[in-house]
């Protein structure tokens, strides 16, 4: 038997893990359990343990704490945390350690009982011929990130065999199976300010978390994988099939990150190629489609498709000539989708592709309709409805300026000062 500790403070957590699997079938056995690290040493004494599966805030002893001190007693026993995104810095720290392994909570049975069964497996291999297989699997895991940029290297700057490059991700656990293939690349916004002060590994360990958070996310909805590219760019391949729209996918990345990180992202998209040898010329594309980042503004999903061609009237269900789409019905959507988003990061392309015209024409017609740019209405609109929340509610300025649609609140405060010449406070005050 492969004999497991669980470490966490919560009962339902331990509940859920020991009872929600027939552990036995799988070879493990959760021999003790324990509320915190202390516990867990105590245990130790008197238990024969292979693994030790710990949360890592604990009350009197965390996680951490846990692993230094097992580091230190038992060098043989693995240990898997279990963790949050909010606990990436704690992370970090277990990194250092040695600490190869995370589950993120809220925990997925399927990933526990692969993970544990791996690691049984890895340790039996282990045990057979032990030196050789701990050497080889350090040089392997300290490698990885190289490895998997090497792969996605060959794919997008040369013109490699097919079935040769399907094998080699096999032995990364990646599937390249299509039937077509898309890049996107993801860029950190505002990157030279937001490391300004940090050491190059604590910018390594930002870019690493990004290019994490990204493939997880990526890889619960569809298969494909994310690399480290450079310092503030990692790139992504993803299998998909026509009719298949990623934006969603990168749109849920963006969040993640926002939401884990407190990072803005840009991602540029390229166009779906069903031969793998074409995948240089839709990276090239996600590349292209990302300056326009100077145009939309950060926070954007850029896809090439949107940007440079123009909109087949039998895909888009109506086209600019369709004497039916007249431009007062279009720019009243537009109006009506402002109304109900506006609180939202939306940009031109959003419109555009809401009402099944190109950026171009739509920005046209909007403005001959309006009077004004789309992007000054839309300034207008939000100053109209913060010019509200500040004489109705207490909400604080950068409070306001998220519920109308700026992530800067400093950008928020120029803009509403722009169109009323007031500051939001001094708004508020005046009578």
């Amino acid at each position: 038997m492969f004999n497991v500790m669980l470490v966490d403070d919560e009962l339902v957590v331990r509940r859920g893990i020991t009872t929600s699997i027939e552990w036995g079938e799988h070879g493990i056995a959760f021999v003790a359990q324990a509320r915190n690290g202390r516990e867990a040493l105590d245990l130790l004494q008197e238990h024969a343990v292979d693994l030790i599966l710990t949360d890592i805030r604990m009350p009197v002893m965390t996680g951490i704490e846990l692993a230094h001190a097992v580091k230190a007693q038992y060098p043989d026993i693995e240990i898997v945390m279990l963790s949050g995104y909010e606990d990436f810095q704690y992370a970090k720290e277990a990194m250092s350690i040695g600490i190869r392994h995370y589950l993120l909570k809220p925990i997925m049975a399927e990933k526990l009982v692969e993970l544990l069964t791996q690691l049984r497996d890895e340790q039996r291999r282990i045990r057979s011929d032990r030196q050789g297989e701990i050497i080889k699997n350090k040089i392997f895991n300290e490698n990885l990130p190289a490895i998997k940029l090497a792969l996605m290297n060959s794919l997008i700057h040369l013109k490699p065999d097919s079935g040769e490059v399907i094998d080699q991700a096999r032995t990364l656990n990646i599937e390249l199976v299509g039937p077509a293939y898309q890049v996107f690349v993801i860029e950190i916004d505002d990157y030279a300010m937001f490391t300004e002060g940090l050491s190059r590994k604590e910018q390594e360990a930002y870019s690493f978390a990004v290019m994490n958070i990204a493939e997880e996310t990526l890889v619960s909805r569809i298969p494909g994988f994310v690399c480290y590219g450079e310092s503030d760019k990692m790139i992504g391949l993803v299998n998909t099939r026509e009719g298949l729209d990623i934006r969603d996918n990168c749109k849920e990345i963006q969040e993640n990150i926002r939401k884990y990180l407190k990072l803005s992202i840009s991602i540029g998209i390229g166009t779906q190629r069903a031969d793998m040898m074409d995948l240089h010329a839709s990276y090239k594309e996600a590349v292209t489609a990302l300056r326009r980042k100077g145009i939309n503004g950060k926070g954007a999903i850029l896809m090439f498709s949107d940007a440079y061609s123009l909109p087949d009237g039998s895909q888009q269900g109506m086209s600019e000539e369709d004497p039916a789409r007249n431009a007062k019905k279009l720019v009243k959507e537009a109006i009506q989708y402002i109304a109900e988003h506006y609180d939202k990061q939306i940009g031109l392309n959003d419109l555009a592709r809401h009402v099944y015209v190109t950026p171009a024409h739509f920005s046209k017609v909007f403005k001959e309709e309006m009077g004004i740019t789309f992007v000054k209405w839309l300034n207008q609109y939000r100053v109209a409805e913060a010019k509200k929340l500040l004489k109705t509610t207490w909400l604080k300025t950068y409070e306001i300026a998220e519920k109308v649609g700026f992530q800067d609140y400093k950008y928020f405060s120029m803009i509403f000062k722009k169109y009323t010449d007031y500051s939001p406070r001094d708004y508020r005050n005046h009578e």
